[in-house]
């Protein structure tokens, strides 16, 4: 018995230290040439993309969840899930090696549409490998420390992706008219003005997503070390059982129903953060990577007291706090303007600490109320459905994008009036979380109750400390 529990330990251990080396590569692939990135949004922004394009592309990110169950299928009847995972996640990565391509189309209108479905493709692929990527890891990780274990994670993985995101997109403002002062005598003192003019930077984000991909590809090979567990044997039910299962439960309706309304929620306005600080805001890239500072500072901070706050307090609980400061982040935005944007170093701050729990929860919660060895099936069907209502609101912000709104002590941006919408409708996704139920989850008055004693008695014991040593 003692020799099968250090075995276990062990495999955890090993499992934990992979797991962030590989993570380490996969999160600056993603940072750099993934949905989501401000690298991708940069190249569209110069190939001159329309606001439609920026919804598709946002809607492309979610659209591809509705892969994740195609990953069910692949691993039905199979042991082990090692290979299936790498295989695909790799075919979906090297996609992203040709993105460059796009500034050969004659038609620039050509070229944004190849970027969408080659993103699209890639995606999807990754999807699928993602869904088997979770069964894979919450077999090995118990339930009892995954709250910590993925905040340990995403501390660390967040740290190396964002210093190199800021080294290259610095890089990349330098080949702007008005690089300023420190990136002009950069330029100097490397003898390379001709090489930093503006018509080669589209040019060095094609390589920048080339580098990319080779380092998601290194990190795939650091996955084939990741130890695994045997599956159970899935082919003595049928795959479509396996699907029609999870919708059986009524708490994973019940979860269903409040995920499907948080991701519309979520959705609105989501393809315009990107662009409206570039365009309306009149920031450089480099000011949406000190946002994106602040942003992930606050979360790499407070990732260790979501993990503790998960693992003690339960999901439901967390998500209740993140969907009070969900529904005030887009408030912020309202009250800014070009060269007037102060505010969001501040809001960025409270999105950073908002994001790192939900993304924690988003993970945890349905692998929290799935039935044991029932994961990947419950995981996957939650990330299609809850993805495809996102891509609903996503595609409706840009199809429905409204004009100017004056209120009368200001004139509302198109896009600040779509992020006044879904602030309404994020605060408005508390009600259907009331009717989710989770086993040994404690009630956000409790939690918050006991989450200040033990802050007070921590600071208290601080200072007992320190007028001892006094």
């Amino acid at each position: 018995m003692k020799t099968s529990a250090k075995r276990s330990k062990s495999i955890i251990r090993t499992a934990y230290r992979i797991s962030i080396l590989e993570g380490i590569f996969a999160q600056i692939y993603g940072n750099l040439a993934q949905i989501g990135s401000s690298f991708i949004t940069k190249l569209l922004v110069i190939m001159g993309a329309s606001p439609m394009h920026y919804s598709l592309l946002s809607a492309l990110g979610q659209v591809s969840a509705i892969w994740q169950p195609l990953g069910v299928a692949i691993t039905h009847h199979l042991h082990r899930r090692k290979m299936a995972c790498i295989w695909i996640t790799a075919a979906g990565r090297i996609l992203t090696l040709f993105l460059g391509l796009a500034l050969l189309f004659p038609l620039r209108y050509h070229g944004i549409w190849y970027v969408l479905i080659l993103l699209a493709v890639s995606a999807g692929l990754q999807s699928m490998g993602a869904n088997i990527w979770i069964a894979w890891v919450s077999d090995l990780i118990p339930l009892k420390i995954r709250g910590r274990f993925f905040s340990k994670r995403n501390q660390i993985l967040i740290s190396v992706g964002l210093v190199v995101s800021y080294i290259l997109s610095f890089h990349v403002d330098l080949f702007e008219p008005n690089a300023g002062k420190l990136g002009q005598a950069y330029v100097n003192l490397l003898n390379a003005s001709s090489l930093f003019s503006p018509e080669n930077q589209a040019w060095f984000l094609a390589g920048i997503y080339v580098f990319a991909t080779i380092i998601g590809i290194v990190g795939l090979f650091i996955l084939a070390r990741q130890p695994e567990r045997a599956m159970q044997d899935n082919g003595k039910q049928g795959l479509l059982a396996r699907y029609r299962e999870p919708f059986r439960d009524k708490n994973f309706r019940l979860l269903l129903i409040f995920g499907i309304w948080w991701m519309l929620a979520i959705g609105v306005g989501s393809p315009f953060w990107g662009p409206f600080m570039l365009k309306k805001l009149s920031m450089s890239l480099f000011e949406m990577q000190l946002y994106g500072t602040f942003h992930m500072g606050a979360s790499l901070l407070s990732f260790r007291f979501w993990g503790k706050f998960i693992d003690r307090f339960g999901n439901k609980s967390a998500m209740k706090i993140c969907v009070a400061l969900g529904g005030l982040n887009p408030v912020f935005w309202l009250f800014t303007s070009a060269g007037a944007y102060g505010i969001l170093w501040f809001e960025a701050i409270i999105s950073g600490f908002m994001w790192a729990g939900t993304g924690l929860v988003t993970t945890n919660f349905v692998l929290s109320i799935a039935k044991k060895g029932k994961q990947q099936v419950y995981s996957g069907l939650y990330a299609a459905i809850t993805g495809f209502a996102m891509m609903c609101s996503t595609l409706a912000s840009g199809i429905f994008y409204p004009g100017t709104m004056d209120i009368g002590i200001r004139v509302l941006e198109p896009e600040q009036v779509i992020f006044g919408i879904g602030s309404i409708m994020r605060w408005l996704a508390i009600i259907p979380l009331f009717f989710v139920m989770e086993q040994h989850s404690t009630p956000l008055r409790k939690a918050l109750s006991a989450s200040i004693l033990y802050a007070t008695a921590r600071v208290s014991g601080y200072w007992q400390n320190l007028f001892k040593r006094i």
